[in-house]
């Protein structure tokens, strides 16, 4: 048994002799490998070099980046660079001269046109082409004239069929009870008249109402005295408010609407009224020529019933003496039929 087995054990170690490869040392089979794998890189390498790069046949072009250098890169830094205000520059040097020029001047206060007081505010809306002396320091300032140019137009104006131009204007009404008769109908034709007058005007004309009895009542702005008033939108407005407010009521004084409608120095007064009776009398027409002056032209209308009567008119008297015209309408033409 023992025999048998060191029998097998010497075979053994021959055949581990004889085999080549039990013999290798692990070192070496490492280096072999490694070397494989090297030659495998290098033969890849050789391959993509080989290969097409654009150029002919095969041939390997270099690729690299120019850079472009600016023409102040030639110049060493530490050279002396050429100044500014040398010869060889004449802009840069002339430009500096007016520069000193100009610093070395004194100093020069700004001219800045005059203020005008009267302006402030609101004001109107545009300055005028030159100056007036129509209107008043209360005008200027007053809220009815900021939204009007102080420039006046002198557009004509119908009022019942009595067309006149000028810049002011004054409308004098009568309502006095008898503008109420019959049915209502003189008041309703004055009112209608005189607001599609207004319409007429534009923004550069001014005017002003006067409804009169025995008394007097002018349109006034806000409470403040009666005034000449600009014929904005809105001062329009205001009138149609005013002249919608009236009820005819009382006797008729037809003197004193006259003299205060004078006070307002206007272009046209435009007289209206239906009372025959009381006339106004010599001295009453020489005085309102007197106050007058000849300055404003004075169209008179006259309601009635029937014909009218010229001869000793003392309506028809005060239009000839004041440059103006004289119409008579029949009241009873202005009533609605139903």
């Amino acid at each position: 048994m023992s025999a048998a087995f060191t029998e097998m054990e010497q075979r053994t170690a021959r055949w581990q002799t004889n085999s080549p490869l039990l013999v290798v040392p692990s070192w070496a089979a490492s280096l072999a490998i490694h070397s494989l794998i090297l030659l495998i890189l290098i033969s890849s390498l050789n391959r993509c070099d080989s290969g097409q790069t654009g150029g002919d046949e095969g041939e390997l072009r270099s690729v690299g980046i120019y850079v472009k250098q600016s023409p102040d890169a030639d110049q060493p830094e530490d050279s002396d660079q050429e100044p500014l205000e040398s010869p060889e520059n004449p802009q840069v040097s002339q430009a500096q001269e007016q520069i000193s020029e100009v610093m070395e001047q004194p100093p020069v206060a700004p001219l800045l046109p005059e203020l005008n007081s009267k302006m402030l505010g609101a004001g109107p809306t545009q300055a005028p082409s030159a100056p007036t002396t129509d209107l008043t320091t209360d005008q200027l300032m007053s809220p009815s004239t900021a939204l009007a140019p102080p420039v006046m137009g002198a557009g004509n104006v119908n009022f019942f069929d009595a067309v006149d131009s000028g810049k002011r204007f004054v409308f004098v009404l009568d309502c006095s009870g008898s503008m109420a008769a019959p049915q209502g109908a003189p008041i309703r034709k004055a009112r209608s008249e005189l607001i599609s007058s207004l319409a007429g005007l534009n923004h550069h004309q001014q005017f002003q109402i006067i409804f009169y009895n025995t008394t007097t009542r002018a349109m006034q702005h806000r409470g403040k005295s009666a005034e000449l008033l600009y014929a904005t939108d809105i001062n329009r407005t205001l009138a149609r408010q005013f002249i919608q407010s009236v009820e005819p009521d009382g006797g008729t004084d037809h003197l004193p609407a006259l003299k205060r409608a004078l006070s307002f120095n206007p272009d046209v007064i435009f007289f209206l009224t239906d009372a025959k009776h009381p006339q106004l009398s010599s001295a009453d027409l020489n005085d309102i020529r007197e106050q007058n002056g000849g300055k404003a032209k004075i169209h008179c209308i006259e309601f009635g019933e029937g014909f009218p009567v010229k001869e000793g008119n003392s309506l028809d008297k005060l239009a000839r003496q004041n440059k103006g015209s004289y119409r008579y309408y029949n009241v009873r033409k202005f009533i609605k039929h139903r």
